[in-house]
């Protein structure tokens, strides 16, 4: 998969290729950047907390792995292609249930990462 902006294009199998086997549990790679949106590599070998972003809509695609998502109370089970909409506001985390999940998260406006409020469920 090839990620194509006006700076630079980005081999995303190579970035996978690159981190899959150091990531001990969350890792964040930021690919591109404008003030309206903000594109992110996820890698998740644990799980997420429960958080919200009060700010912010997320779109993930799940490029590698499998998980669950809990969004909102439900649980909904995710493998690669599957993509999911997350509304500011809705408390969500995702769940990795196979060696490495990888995801493509998109964030609307611009993600700065201070916009993450843990809940406890």
């Amino acid at each position: 998969m090839i990620l194509f902006s006006p700076k630079e294009i980005k081999d995303i199998e190579e970035l996978v290729k690159e981190r899959e086997g150091s990531v001990e549990e969350i890792e964040v790679i930021k690919l591109n950047e404008t003030p309206n949106i903000s594109q992110f590599l996820v890698f998740i070998k644990t799980s997420e907390v429960p958080h919200y972003h009060a700010e912010h809509d997320l779109t993930f695609t799940v490029l590698k792995g499998k998980g669950e998502l809990y969004l909102e109370g439900e649980k909904k089970k995710l493998k690669e292609g599957d993509w999911a909409f997350i509304p500011k506001g809705a408390v969500h985390f995702y769940r990795n249930t196979s060696e490495l999940s990888v995801l493509l998260a998109i964030f609307s406006p611009s993600y700065d990462g201070k916009d993450s409020v843990r809940v406890e469920l």
